[in-house]
């Protein structure tokens, strides 16, 4: 918690804005903790409605999620699904062993689910139906890549 605070504050005097967007990306996605997982549900502007299974429910989906958090750090609007996300030409792809807080990190293979490495080893992520949004530990035995979108 030190380090976010300690980061906040550097992003605050406008020293770098490279390690600012990152603690922005986490910021955002934390900020969403304990909402319900909705398929197909979430975006740029937050939570919503999803669709097919998530109909009834408001919250966010993986790439809603992921949508959301990187939207409200940098501004950019990334596709919407995690293959999307995955190739989307605003991120480029870094080694999993350099990934940092605020980078995506994808699973599947085709690529199927996202989530946001929020600390070393770990991610916020919005797992799967019936679920909340919640912060873990990185799928290690499905790890596809990593992007940086900041």
């Amino acid at each position: 918690m030190k380090f976010f605070f300690t980061l906040a504050l550097f992003c605050t005097l406008a020293i770098s804005q490279v390690y600012c967007n990152g603690a922005a990306i986490v910021s955002a996605a934390r900020s969403q903790i304990g909402v319900p997982y909705s398929w197909g549900g979430g975006g740029i502007h937050g939570k919503s409605r999803g669709i097919g299974e998530g109909a009834n429910t408001v919250g966010f989906d993986c790439s809603g999620l992921a949508q959301y958090s990187v939207y409200q750090g940098t501004h950019k609007v990334l596709a919407r699904v995690a293959s999307g996300q995955y190739s989307d030409p605003k991120c480029h792809h870094v080694a999993y062993g350099s990934h940092q807080p605020g980078d995506l990190v994808f699973f599947g293979n085709p690529i199927h689910h996202v989530g946001i490495v929020s600390a070393h080893g770990r991610m916020i992520n919005a797992p799967h139906t019936g679920t909340n949004v919640r912060e873990e530990n990185i799928w290690s035995d499905h790890i596809a890549n990593v992007a940086r979108c900041w």
